[in-house]
């Protein structure tokens, strides 16, 4: 194509027709323009078509990820309410006017205190902050996942404040008891705090009350969290699925 043009401006110059080889130059120009700008416009289209199908990636991806969030939630609240009454099946037959206490320490080992946070699943949108990729999508969705990771957040950070209140709690439980008996890797248990699990108006039995009590309140906040958090998983999911 080059060199056709090429010998159409040659014969042009040749034959002194000075005019017409002007008239040729600026088509010419005007061809390359468009072509330029045809070329552009393809390049734009093409920038765009991989603008979508990364979104689309992304939205397919985080659709998966708040599902597999919420079954998670749904198996927590489930296991969190067995634990809550395994408490509350301790306090049941501690208020009763006649107590084993034999009995009674079944009932305190069988309760179930332990610390177990909701893990979000959603990597994905954390990819989109880190790679500021999150651009790339309608404005509202755009703000319907910046609350969803606000409200993620702040959920976090309120989790790790509660576990932090419940540690503290075992702690000081822990510094008013015999650590090496309770724990099994002795037989014999300190003078000053023997036969204190015996003994219900121990100072060390009511810390041990605390404790569990602890756990209660602890239980509530999760169960509330989690719905918190499903509702807002709820939300972004179908905001998302009907975009």
């Amino acid at each position: 194509m080059i060199k056709f043009f090429r010998k159409i401006r040659q014969k042009l110059l040749s034959e002194n027709k000075f005019s017409k080889y002007l008239l040729y130059a600026v088509g010419e120009i005007v061809l390359v323009v468009i072509g330029i700008l045809i070329a552009l416009q393809i390049n734009n289209a093409n920038e765009r078509s991989k603008s979508s199908d990364m979104v689309d990636l992304y939205k397919k991806n985080i659709i998966s990820e708040l599902q597999a969030d919420i079954e998670e939630i749904n198996r927590l609240d489930s296991l969190i309410k067995a634990r809550k009454k395994s408490i509350q099946d301790y306090v049941d037959y501690y208020e009763q006017d006649e107590l084993d206490i034999e009995l009674l320490h079944d009932k305190i080992n069988s309760a179930q205190l332990t610390l177990s946070d909701f893990n979000t699943k959603t990597y994905t949108v954390q990819d989109l902050f880190t790679t500021g990729n999150l651009k790339l999508f309608s404005p509202a969705l755009k703000n319907a996942i910046l609350e969803y990771k606000n409200k993620q957040d702040q959920r976090i950070q309120t989790q790790l404040k509660i576990n932090d209140f419940q540690i503290t709690k075992f702690n000081e439980l822990e510094k008013h008891i015999d650590a090496l008996y309770s724990n099994g890797f002795s037989t014999k248990e300190h003078s000053e705090v023997k036969g204190w699990a015996n003994n219900l108006d121990s100072p060390q039995f009511r810390m041990q009350n605390n404790y569990i009590a602890g756990f209660m309140e602890y239980y509530n906040f999760q169960l509330g969290s989690i719905e918190n958090a499903k509702v807002n998983s709820t939300e972004l999911l179908n905001q998302l699925q009907e975009d």
